[in-house]
């Protein structure tokens, strides 16, 4: 990488962390240009040589928190599973060892987690879950003997639950354990 490409891979950072700042105090469409060029100590000719508006940044802001997210579940993500390999107790994902580093994102995240539930469809958070069906999930159930025309309404259920569990975690201030939010959602769950 040049100098030129470190500065505006630098540049970039710096907006991204401004938008999650100003996320934590006021609520996205009342976030302008000059707040987050503000905020970033850049320019906005910097902002406006990276994006055409503020939501622009606020998806490549989520990309890269997913990203961040997907580093937590160790070098290769969680696709890394080995799905052949593992025995039918250690791909239930369901458990602590998965749900913890999920929390932690949430947590860490609060106010971008409620944006990009509260609108999904702006987000792409949709697109997602469709990947970790896709490379996860679905090879899962299938090991697990779920049949395929089933995998879609038992993935709709089991995320969906989840996400709700957590977004009234998130509603509250996250003011419960991540511990006891994994115990709620490990009772509301059957293993297959």
């Amino acid at each position: 990488m040049n100098k030129n490409e470190s500065k505006y891979f630098k540049s970039a950072e710096k907006m991204h962390t401004a938008l999650l700042i100003l996320l934590d105090s006021k609520d996205f469409e009342l976030i302008s240009v000059k707040e987050i060029c503000e905020t970033a100590g850049v320019n906005r000719s910097t902002f406006y040589l990276h994006y055409d508006n503020v939501n622009d940044l606020l998806h490549e802001t989520v990309e890269a928190v997913y990203k961040d997210f997907f580093g937590r579940f160790g070098d290769e993500g969680p696709g890394a599973l080995d799905i052949d390999e593992k025995n039918e107790d250690e791909l239930f994902l369901v458990t602590p060892k998965y749900l913890m580093p999920y929390l932690d994102f949430v947590e860490e995240n609060r106010k971008l987690f409620y944006l990009m539930y509260e609108k999904n469809e702006m987000m792409g958070a949709e697109k997602t879950y469709e990947t970790w069906f896709k490379t996860i999930f679905g090879p899962i159930l299938t090991r697990f003997g779920v049949p395929q025309k089933e995998q879609p309404l038992i993935m709709v259920f089991y995320l969906k639950g989840i996400i709700g569990v957590v977004t009234e975690w998130v509603r509250g201030g996250c003011t419960e354990s991540k511990d006891e939010i994994i115990r709620v959602i490990q009772k509301c769950i059957i293993k297959p």
